[in-house]
This record gives structure tokens, sequence and C-alpha cells, in this order.
């Protein structure tokens, strides 16, 4: 999911993505950091000594994948993956990452989330919903962070469109 320019959505808000990791709730140090991008990258007002002035469109892109807790967990996977497009990042997270079908997770209806152990002892270390496999419908797969530890969780799976009024379905991927 890096851009062609190997520039990180990160690199664009200007923000670390460790710092957002330190922050209970980044909400509000990832909207003040795209705001400062709109401002420092607006034609009229940045400095002709920039480098890079990033549009509108791709600082709006960067903070609606960064301000994703979803969206987010997937896109910094895809950077883990890809060392060679951004080396600084790849090396702070070295971490495992497998692969399983929805079909294979445990369900828990009082919650509504899936849901899977871990290895490092937390009974319900990776848990999602349905509304963060719709937000990842394109790309037919949702990466899972545990909430105890660095591994992470691929989850395959397919959205099927129903004829009648009800709810999608979820089926793995064949």
């Amino acid at each position: 999911m890096a851009s062609a320019q190997s520039v990180t959505h990160y690199q664009i808000l200007k923000l670390d993505p460790l710092l957002i990791d330190d922050q209970q709730d980044p909400t509000a140090l990832i909207k003040k950091a795209y705001h400062r991008a709109l401002l420092q990258n607006h034609p009229d007002k940045a400095a002709a000594s920039q480098e890079a002035i990033f549009s509108v469109d791709q600082i709006t892109q960067a903070y609606n994948v960064v301000s994703s807790p979803a969206q987010r967990a997937s896109y910094d996977a895809s950077l883990r993956l890809e060392p060679q497009a951004n080396s600084g990042f790849a090396t702070k997270f070295q971490t495992g990452v497998e692969n399983v079908d929805l079909d294979d997770l445990a369900f828990d209806e009082a919650e509504d989330c899936w849901y899977r152990s871990c290895r490092c002892g937390n009974d319900r270390g990776y848990r999602f919903r349905e509304d963060d496999l719709m937000e990842a419908e394109e790309e037919g797969e949702l990466m899972v962070g545990c909430l105890d530890c660095s591994l992470w969780l691929r989850v395959h799976y397919a959205v099927l469109e129903t004829d009648d009024c009800e709810s999608p379905t979820n089926q793995k991927q064949n």
C-alpha cells in the first residue's frame, strides 16, 4: 500500500508510528497532523524551497488510513512486508504474521465479534467485528494485531452480496 514514490502516509503527515502507538487515544494527534500537513502543503502558503508538496488528496488519503484502526493495522502490515520501501519502519517491527480463513475463527454472538487466541497467552488476543471486515472488503483480507503482543493475523475472506435485504455473508475464499 506504500505509494510508488515510497513515501508513507506517516511521512506525509509527519507522524512517527511509534508516537501514535504510545497514545491511549491518538485521534487528536492525528487530526492535528492532518491540519498541519494541509497548511504546510497549501500552494499559497508552502515555502518555495519545500522539496515535496503533497496534494490535498494525498494528505486526505493518509489521514483516512492512519485515523482508522483497521486500515492503519493493514497499512502497517503492508509496510512491514515491504522493507525496501521504508527500511526505517520495517526494522522497528519484526513480527510474525499467521494466515487463517475467516471460517476457522470462533464467533462470539454476545459480543458480535470473531476472535482467536494468540500464542502470547491471551485467549482473545485477536478480535474484530464485521465493520472491520467491511472496511477491508476490497482486499479480501484483514490484518489484525494481537491486543497484548506484536504478532499479527491475516484473515482471508470474501464478501458475497445477497439478493434479499439480508446483510452480506462472509465466507472463506476458495
